[in-house]
């Protein structure tokens, strides 16, 4: 079975300032493609932006012209600011952008009313017109302006980041309430998700269940719409790379082989509109997956 895991991160703080990684301890340091290779072996992976400059889309899609693991490059956006859709058409003409499938601009991080802005949305229409995904990072309370734009933009690929785990508290108002607000935008057909990024949710003490987020995300989404990504490297302040692949397997035992295809790779390879021609057939994710059956 071919996978792909469908959100790594790669960064450089020696190349690009990332702000955000000053305060983050161990991660503040260079995660390359061969710490990618060290930690989960030949895996095919789509890698999402971790800065907010277009040095760093350059640079991310001059590593993914010169390596063939890299099958999709997310870059950052800023969709309010009219120039943003020049910026990724020129991009997307540059020598080595033809694995530029997505863009994510962190437009529900604390602020999700910035999706209804009238520029937002016409810089999403614009995305669909070109096949770009809009990948969502969701923040506290976001999940209903989310709903709004991804149902009066149907012609754009939403994806939702993280299962929106952070859209909701869910330590005091508990799954239930993510549930809830998260099935809306889940039954709209052009959205689909990531079993992503669920490393602090569910590891602390108090942490939610993972096979109950999993049970929700597969009620809500199906197999169909449903993607793994390992949130590498930040996946790392709580497991090793196996143990996250290892523990969204177990999760997901029951599936067929179809469904199974489906979170593994196929969901991605659609959303994202990347051919799976080439794409390791044997990776560490698959040998997970055939020693959990």
């Amino acid at each position: 079975m071919t996978a792909l895991d469908a959100h790594v991160h790669l960064w450089d703080p020696g190349l690009h300032d990332h702000a955000w990684l000053r305060s983050a301890g161990e991660l503040n340091r260079p995660f390359l493609l061969d710490d990618l290779t060290a930690a989960a072996g030949s895996v095919t992976a789509v890698v999402v932006q971790a800065g907010q400059t277009v040095a760093e889309a350059r640079w991310l899609l001059s590593l993914a012209a010169r390596s063939a693991r890299l099958s999709g490059v997310v870059v950052h956006a800023d969709l309010a600011d009219p120039a943003a859709v020049d910026t990724i058409d020129a991009l997307r003409a540059e020598d080595g952008s033809s694995a530029l499938v997505g863009v994510r601009d962190p437009v529900g991080a604390g602020e999700g009313a910035r999706l209804g802005l009238p520029q937002v949305r016409r810089s999403l229409a614009a995305l669909g017109e070109r096949g770009l995904t809009m990948d969502l990072l969701l923040g506290h309370g976001t999940l209903r302006e989310a709903y709004a734009a991804a149902r009066d933009l149907p012609q754009v690929r939403f994806v939702v980041d993280h299962a929106a785990i952070s859209a909701v508290d869910v330590r005091r108002e508990g799954l239930g309430e993510w549930a809830a607000q998260l099935t809306p935008l889940g039954r709209l057909p052009n959205v689909v998700c990531k079993l992503s990024g669920l490393g602090k949710a569910t590891a602390e003490p108090g942490g939610v269940p993972m096979d109950a987020v999993a049970r929700v995300l597969l009620d809500v989404f199906g197999p169909r719409r449903l993607m793994f990504g390992s949130d590498w490297p930040v996946s790392t302040q709580w497991s090793a790379y196996e143990d996250v692949a290892g523990a969204a397997a177990g999760v997901l035992g029951a599936l067929t082989a179809d469904e199974a295809a489906a979170v593994w790779g196929g969901t991605a390879f659609g959303a994202y509109g990347i051919d799976p021609a080439g794409t390791s057939t044997m990776d560490r994710m698959t040998m997970i997956r055939q020693r959990e059956h």
